[in-house]
């Protein structure tokens, strides 16, 4: 695992967040929790079969979904979008449905609610160009289709050099306005440039509803 920058920010008058903790074990999503930490992500390597089957997905089967949900049934959701989009029963799309699924019981498990906010985003266009920070408490974020989401401390958010971007398919969940502790989150992100000739992308948001 790797962190980034420093957990004081010497252009504020208290400690800010803004280390990215990144490892290969799914547990790491926990360490959000801890001090200084503004972003966990685990770096998956997405299975090759899936991609493929998701890369090809005409845009008007890809499930574009927006509702709020008892974790319990966060699988169950993204079932009924796949169905409503006309995207046939496979394996590949039994692997979405139960992969929503089980990043969604993390999250509720990491910060302890049973009420999600579940989004699967379908765009061609950039949707947030600017550097931001969400005013959630927690955001969980992964790019099963495209690239990635972009990330930087906000003190150099200005030097290109310095952002860094979730692979495809790795899951980030990023603190956001509402993180409740003395720290505030000095860590910005936003959505990649698009690349039209990829086609859409497809981004999985997971926000708590409690």
């Amino acid at each position: 695992m790797t962190a980034l920058e420093p957990k004081v920010d010497a252009f504020s008058n208290g400690p800010a967040a803004r280390d990215v903790i990144i490892g290969r074990d799914p547990n790491i999503l926990a360490d959000i929790r801890d001090p200084g930490i503004a972003a966990a992500i685990w770096r998956r390597t997405p299975d090759p079969e899936f991609q493929r089957w998701v890369n090809a997905l005409p845009k008007d089967n890809l499930p574009d979904l927006r509702t709020v949900v008892p974790v319990h049934l966060a699988e169950a959701a993204v079932r009924a979008a796949c169905e409503s989009h006309g995207l046939p029963a496979c394996r590949e799309r039994d692997m979405l449905a139960s992969d929503v699924g089980a990043l969604a019981l993390m999250l509720a498990k990491t910060l302890t609610v049973r009420l999600l906010r579940l989004r699967l985003d379908v765009s061609e266009d950039v949707m947030c160009p600017k550097f931001h920070l969400d005013n959630v408490r927690a955001r969980l974020l992964c790019t099963y289709r495209g690239a990635g989401t972009e990330y930087v401390p906000e003190n150099v958010a200005e030097e290109p050099g310095r952002i860094r971007q979730v692979p495809p398919g790795g899951v980030a969940v990023f603190r956001g306005r509402q993180w409740s502790c003395d720290e505030r989150t000095a860590l910005l992100h936003r959505s990649p440039a698009a690349t039209p000739a990829g086609g859409p992308r497809l981004l999985l948001v997971i926000d708590p509803a409690d």
